[in-house]
């Protein structure tokens, strides 16, 4: 972690403490991520002669900087899945199979694939509980997955099929997932809210509710 904190400070930022460090890293990615993209140039005479007049000077001693850094292991060759709120409607899964435990499944004839069983907490309000799988490559290690209910608490495992069975091989942390709109209905509000709401006239608004929509399908009904 302490050399998770000094990367983020030479990169510039501005990190809340005692941070878990899957959030760290995330963040530490998203970082590179955008600096890579405003590095690139796309044909814009500015950002080339920007490019030639810092190169061999500031741009180096950045790249050195970071070159200088503590690594970030990719991976860590543990067997975890963890998942994150991206918004109301997807959220973001990472995982990792130790070498050990996924060189003795593919060792076995019944292996086939590995596969995410989304489980959405029958307590999340008056809804069911129910579930559905998304099978991922060998290779895959992230995925975003669209979640079919705003409002609702869902876990996220991962399992290997293994012929007509499968093992559960890591399974994250409940996540809860916020609503896409404040209500259906401003009598679902607490009081508090509901004063606000009223006091801002979106009880005059003409707002039409989302559509159902099932939770096997990538994308979601818009509004029209």
């Amino acid at each position: 972690m302490d050399a998770l904190y000094a990367l983020a400070d030479k990169m510039g930022l501005d990190l809340p403490v005692n941070l878990e460090r899957i959030f760290v890293v995330e963040a530490l990615l998203e970082a590179f991520e955008e600096d890579s993209a405003e590095r690139k140039v796309s044909g814009n005479d500015a950002a080339h002669i920007i490019e030639k007049k810092y190169s061999g000077s500031e741009l180096d001693e950045i790249d050195a900087s970071l070159d200088a850094a503590p690594y970030i292991a990719s991976r860590y060759n543990e067997t975890i899945i963890h998942v994150i709120a991206r918004d109301p409607e997807w959220a973001f899964v990472f995982w990792d199979v130790k070498d050990d435990l996924f060189e003795e499944l593919r060792a076995s004839a019944n292996f086939s694939h590995l596969f995410l069983r989304v489980i959405r907490d029958p307590r999340s309000g008056d809804k069911q509980g129910l579930s559905f799988e998304v099978s991922v490559g060998d290779e895959d290690a992230r995925w975003y997955l669209h979640l079919p209910d705003d409002d609702s608490s869902y876990k996220v495992a991962l399992y290997a099929r293994l012929g007509s069975k499968s093992r559960l091989l890591a399974k994250s942390s409940v996540l809860h997932i916020p609503r896409a709109l404040i209500s259906d209905k401003l009598s679902d509000l607490d009081k508090s809210a509901s004063k606000l709401a009223f006091l801002s006239g979106l009880a005059s608004l003409e707002i039409m509710p989302l559509p159902d929509h099932h939770p096997s399908r990538i994308l979601g009904g818009s509004i029209s």
